[in-house]
């Protein structure tokens, strides 16, 4: 019998994360549910919770499916935990609820882009009959130069929690809006509190960019090599200087930034997240202000290892966490492979009261918003009030 540690970031997605860690807690551990809910953010004394005492606790534990709520970063942390435990049956597989912005690993794997109120006991029968899926991780080996041009407000390494990366590793104009965006985050948390809103921040950023096009030399100051996968090593840095790259993008996953497809397919060359293979892509300021409304960025290369050199502070984000970083010489490095859940497309087959009224809701939503387009009305609330349709 399966048992399911739910682990849940409740300051991720607002009041969703205390609003599932009340719900999962009404179901796991009562009846027939084997398991444990915790709160991954819950103070001590000595900083948070965090993953490692649950895991630790059923690193002995037959047939263990993890549910990680929160966003990409929390999924992150929960694998870093996971990789240094001694599993006496394997190391367990990983579910996604979505609460984070972009959500890039969770729509990798089929759970979605943002969360939906379902019930818990569909969420559980969909963990339970999903499939067990691979994860290539990758790890940035560092080391500072200390001959380029340092900028005071950079850091002189990355840090040691961002060493490995699951979804991308960047650097250039797509690192600089989203530290444009974190440090406006921490200096106005109060503004920036829905994920459409932090969005339309990205957009608008992207959008100043195409006038101001701040990082069109990036490629003056950076060097690429890559080895490819039978050994041969090539050096892009011309191929990507010709481009006019303003952004390089090490993606490991199919989606990135939200969602979109940057990957373009090419004949000969299929893109894979467990094929200890990582793609490299160039992105000038247009490709990226597109990605949204299905543009794609430029196929270099797939690599099994990468080394960069660069000789200014330039910005980097390592699985969306945004860094100025001075002058270094970076190695990408296959890390290890972790297993992670595909959902499947499910019908949750047995009566439950709680299953049925939520398909009655959405049954009832879809109506009414087809309702709306049909007689051409694009708001919610001309017809039966502000919560009308509400899922």
């Amino acid at each position: 019998m399966i048992t399911f540690l739910v682990l849940v970031n409740t300051r991720s997605g607002g009041q969703d994360g205390p609003h599932l860690l009340q719900r999962f807690s009404e179901v796991i551990g009562a009846g027939e549910v084997l398991g444990e809910v915790v709160n991954l953010t819950e103070p001590t004394e000595t900083g948070v919770v965090g993953p490692r005492p649950i895991l630790l606790k059923h690193s002995t534990t037959q047939d263990v499916r993890i549910i990680v709520c929160g966003g990409d970063g929390t999924v992150g942390w929960v694998l870093s935990e996971l990789e240094k435990i001694d599993w006496v049956h394997g190391a367990p597989p990983v579910a996604i609820i979505p609460m984070g912005t972009g959500n890039d690993l969770s729509r990798s794997f089929y759970w979605g882009g943002r969360y939906k109120d379902k019930p818990v006991k569909k969420v559980l029968y969909d963990v339970t009959e999903a499939d067990v899926g691979e994860l290539d991780r990758w790890s940035i080996e560092f080391s500072a130069n200390p001959d380029g041009e340092r900028h005071p407000r950079a850091i002189d390494r990355i840090p040691s929690q961002n060493s490995v990366f699951n979804n991308y590793f960047s650097l250039g104009i797509d690192a600089h809006i989203a530290l444009q965006f974190h440090n406006a985050r921490n200096a106005n948390q109060d503004k920036f509190t829905s994920r459409t809103r932090n969005l339309l921040f990205y957009g608008l950023e992207g959008g100043k960019d195409l006038l101001v096009q701040k990082w069109r030399h990036l490629m003056e100051d950076v060097v690429v090599h890559c080895t490819l996968k039978d050994g041969q090593v090539v050096d892009i840095t011309k191929t990507l200087k010709d481009y006019g790259a303003h952004s390089i993008l090490f993606l490991n996953i199919k989606n990135y930034s939200g969602g979109t497809r940057p990957w373009k397919q090419r004949t000969g060359y299929v893109a894979s997240q467990n094929d200890g293979l990582i793609e490299v892509i160039a992105l000038d300021n247009i490709d990226l202000a597109l990605l949204h409304i299905g543009g794609t960025g430029v196929f270099v290369c797939q690599a099994k290892e990468v080394v960069l050199s660069t000789t200014k502070a330039v910005p980097m984000q390592v699985d969306g966490e945004p860094m100025l970083v001075n002058p270094c010489s970076i190695k990408i490095l296959h890390h290890n492979t972790v297993n992670i859940l595909n959902r499947k497309k499910t019908t949750y087959p047995y009566r439950d009261p709680e299953v049925d009224e939520w398909a009655a809701r959405k049954i009832q939503s879809s109506f009414k918003q087809y309702k709306r387009q049909k007689t051409g009305l694009s708001s919610p609330h001309t017809e039966g009030g502000p919560d009308d349709g509400a899922p």
